[in-house]
């Protein structure tokens, strides 16, 4: 059995895969289609096996309540062993930025105790493993353009997630 099990659900806005190792999550891939799912999944984890298991089924879960907007937090074990000290800062900053709201890159750089780093948080943030569990999608351009998304879809569905949770949080 390999170490490594996901599993995967479909919305409207695109495929999103949870990968769990043992007792964490280890990736979050949020693509277009399900065979993005699978090449990105064996690209990351080649002997992973699609297999529902206790944590797969909450993180998917919990993912499902979000976009029913049924959810604004996630609470899933995550597993931050692969990231620097300083990506793991800046993910800690960004899961304190409110649910509807976003920050700029260089904004999040002085909150992380960074202020000079905007394009570092900005690499942090393109290789983010847990999209929309650790919202790098709350991060825009100082000038409020939304930036770059590398998730499903791109800047549209960028855009749609900032929208979604702002109509939400002003409800």
């Amino acid at each position: 059995m390999a170490n490594e099990q996901w599993d995967m659900v479909s919305f409207e806005h695109g495929n999103i895969a949870v990968v769990a190792r043992g007792e964490r999550l280890i990736r979050v891939c949020f693509e277009n289609s399900t065979d993005e799912i699978y090449s990105s999944i064996k690209s990351f984890y080649p002997e992973a096996e699609q297999a529902s298991q206790p944590l797969t089924d909450e993180g998917l879960k919990q993912l499902t309540e979000y976009f029913f907007a049924e959810r604004r937090n996630f609470n899933l074990p995550l597993d931050n062993g692969s990231l620097t000290p300083f990506a793991c800062k800046v993910q800690q900053a960004l899961l304190k930025v409110p649910y509807g709201s976003v920050i700029s890159y260089g904004e999040l750089a002085t909150v992380a105790g960074s202020p000079r780093a905007a394009r570092a948080v900005g690499g942090v943030m393109s290789s983010n493993p847990f999209p929309l569990i650790v919202p790098c999608h709350r991060v825009v351009n100082a000038d409020g353009y939304i930036g770059q998304y590398s998730a499903a879809r791109g800047t549209s569905t960028k855009a749609w997630l900032i929208d979604f949770e702002r109509r939400l949080a002003n409800a």
